[in-house]
């Protein structure tokens, strides 16, 4: 909520006054319209002031006499009012650019963040009425008409950033209902300062905002003909012939710099001459401008910018946002945003804004350069900060006194004041890339788009989803999206991800591949440890199997089925054969056998108890002392001794290993050589009782 409140004081109480002068040197008079609407001045002795002609029959001959009172500010007259419009303009070389800028990130962007946390529920859905009537009484709780607004078009502007063909359609009917009813006033009959200020704030804020969203966005808008005529007409005249003026508050002097200064004329009372609104008209006519390819309001818009930029003092700081007392940084972080969407503007029509120079000295990249200095020496702000010790009103939220600011840490200032190098450097990337090389490990919005806060013990600024800080953070457009759709980087960013994900997967691959024949290799020095315990053994892939000498088996009668005593017993029978191995033979082998059940393995168990045939005795000698060797797995309490042809299981391999080892060391030949016998042929016994005996 302090973010949200320090964002809306940053959209508020940015508005300053500047004094122009005319070509003799003599002060205009200020009158005000003749629909009462705007402020004009006149010079040359003409006392009143001539209307403004809305419906003009085309956006590129809008009325502009009220523009033509206006103060030439020779001071900030630059090469900027001297720019052309060409033909057939185009600001993205292919507009697919922004497109899929808006694909690869509108995942996480939702209009919910801002109405959740401003608490609109109650409000949002008269947004677009309040605003489409511009209702002078709309409230949303207790806020003012200014900051009402600022949340609704918030709220607009993201809910098209995620779903442009749903989205457009709101700035569809808004934009309409003004070309039809002309209701934005920026001026009004009233005696109350703060109704007359916001009333003004919340009108040049407005038409500038949808002016630069609608050059951006010009094709979304599925508008006719007319309907597009009957809209840049009103937007048009409207940016040309308003001045920003408030009554009570004194037009500054450009010239004079220390004006804003602790002590200057204007650290308080300029109210709305050259602060934030100034910027957001200057680029709403500058686009629009291009956009319709109208000199005039493109000449307009080159003013707005000229005279703002005029504020810009020695070291390369904005006097105006940098006496906002202790929101100074707050402010002066937006100027990133602002100088970027103009440096690309110009760019489309070949001018190096970059290069541009100022009244004072600066060139535009030496303003970002004393950015990237005074974020880190905010103390460097205080000639101009201290000029208002409790800027936003005392008490209010998030508001503390000037001086106590000055003592605190530089972390909690960048907490405070939503200082985030990484989102700086984003927002000036094409400065980053040409003069600052060194910033670009800065720039990581990619990563930190979607970032989500709640993962984090502490919440501390930069630790959220920057999203916030690159859509409708100071206009209703993404200066981001516009600079990287201009360049023709989210192609390339794309591709990048891309052969990225591709390097990444290659990588995995030779990854798995190499641990796969490290296991290999690790597997097969196991297998060897393990087949030197096993030796009558050997393993194919997983199975162990008996590399022993086979024994012959033969029946002389056919077997006889015996009842279960459990279902681990399958094809129980006794059985009647011949059993040889080389010249040792078993004339008669007549054991009561089954085939035991159990998971990949081959086991063969017969009774070798008291009451069974005599050529068993062997086997009856060796019960005791074979259990006591080799325990009860492969002879058990029963007298069923079990022989294992194939297993996965290595204990039962090697217990099998130990009754191998233990008949070979017995010292009873005969013993021995009956073992191998019934071993060796276990394979064919099994074999037998599956294909003789039923299950």
């Amino acid at each position: 909520m302090k973010k949200l409140f320090l964002l809306l004081i940053l959209s508020f109480f940015s508005a300053q006054s500047y004094a122009g002068s005319c070509p003799d040197g003599s002060e205009p008079v200020k009158s005000i319209s003749a629909d009462g609407t705007y402020f004009v001045f006149n010079c040359g002795g003409a006392n009143e002031a001539p209307s403004s002609n809305a419906n003009s029959s085309n956006t590129k001959s809008n009325s502009n006499q009220a523009y033509q009172s206006f103060p030439v500010h020779e001071f900030a007259k630059s090469p900027l009012r001297d720019l052309k419009v060409p033909e057939n303009w185009k600001l993205f070389k292919d507009p697919s650019e922004l497109d899929l800028f808006h694909e690869r990130f509108k995942g996480p962007v939702h209009e919910n963040q801002p109405i959740n946390s401003w608490k609109m529920q109650n409000y949002v859905d008269d947004c677009e009425r309040g605003i489409s009537e511009f209702d002078q009484n709309f409230r949303l709780l207790e806020e003012n008409l200014a900051r009402s607004f600022i949340r609704c078009a918030r709220v607009f502007t993201l809910r098209h950033f995620r779903d442009r063909a749903e989205g457009i359609k709101t700035f569809e009917r808004i934009l309409l209902s003004w070309a039809k009813t002309k209701p934005v006033i920026y001026a009004a009959n009233s005696n109350d300062e703060n109704i007359f200020g916001s009333q003004a704030y919340a009108a040049s804020m407005l038409m500038g905002d949808f002016a630069s969203f609608y050059a951006v966005y010009y094709d979304d808008f599925d508008f006719t003909q007319e309907q597009r005529q009957s809209v840049e007409e009103y937007l048009s005249d409207w940016l040309i012939n308003h001045d920003l003026t408030l009554p009570g508050f004194p037009i500054c002097n450009l010239k004079d710099i220390k004006q804003f200064e602790v002590g200057g004329a204007n650290t308080t009372r300029a109210a709305n001459y050259c602060g934030s609104n100034r910027w957001r008209m200057g680029i709403g006519a500058v686009y629009l401008g291009l956009r319709t390819g109208n000199q005039e309001l493109f000449t307009a818009g080159n003013r707005h910018i000229e005279i703002n930029l005029a504020t810009i003092d020695k070291d390369g700081i904005n006097a105006v946002w940098a006496g906002k007392g202790v929101l100074a940084l707050s402010y002066l972080r937006q100027f990133p945003e602002v100088l970027t969407l103009l440096a690309v503007a110009y760019e489309s029509i070949g001018y190096d804004f970059y290069e541009h120079q100022l009244p004072r000295g600066k060139k535009i990249h030496e303003v970002y350069e004393a950015l990237f200095d005074f974020i880190y020496h905010p103390e460097k702000l205080n000639k101009y900060a201290h000029g208002t010790r409790y800027y936003g009103g005392k008490g209010n939220p998030g508001v503390i006194d000037v001086y106590e600011f000055d003592k605190l840490p530089l972390s909690e200032k960048w907490n405070r004041e939503m200082i985030s190098p990484e989102i700086l450097a984003a927002e000036s990337k094409g400065y980053v890339i040409r003069y600052r090389p060194d910033l670009m490990d800065k720039i990581e919005y990619k990563k930190t788009w979607g970032y989500n806060p709640n993962k984090q013990a502490e919440w501390k600024w930069g630790e959220y989803e920057h999203w916030q800080e690159h859509v409708s953070r100071f206009v209703n457009i993404s200066g981001l999206a516009i600079y990287e759709a201009f360049n023709q980087n989210v192609s390339k960013l794309i591709i990048e991800e891309q052969k990225k994900l591709e390097q990444d997967q290659e990588k995995n691959r030779l990854r798995l591949k190499n641990n796969a024949e490290s296991l290999k290799v690790k597997k097969s020095q196991e297998q060897e440890q393990l087949l030197a315990e096993i030796p009558i053994y050997d393993m194919n892939d997983e199975t162990l199997i008996l590399n022993l000498d086979l024994a012959e088996f033969v029946e002389i009668s056919p077997p006889k089925k015996q009842n279960k005593n459990s279902g681990l017993e399958t094809h129980k029978a006794e059985i009647s054969c011949e059993l040889s191995m080389g010249s040792f033979q078993v004339p008669e082998f007549r054991p009561l056998a089954f085939k035991y059940v159990l998971y990949n393995e081959n086991r063969l168990s017969i009774n070798v108890g008291d009451l069974n045939a005599p050529e068993f005795n062997p086997f009856k000698r060796h019960r005791a002392s074979l259990q006591k060797e080799c325990g009860l797995e492969l002879m058990n309490e029963y007298d069923w001794m079990s022989f294992v042809s194939e297993t996965t299981n290595m204990k039962s391999a090697k217990n099998q290993q130990c009754h191998y080892d233990y008949f070979k060391d017995a010292n009873d030949e005969e013993a021995w050589k009956l073992f191998q016998a019934v071993l060796g042929g276990t394979a064919s016994i099994l074999n037998y009782l599956e294909e003789n005996v039923e299950r």
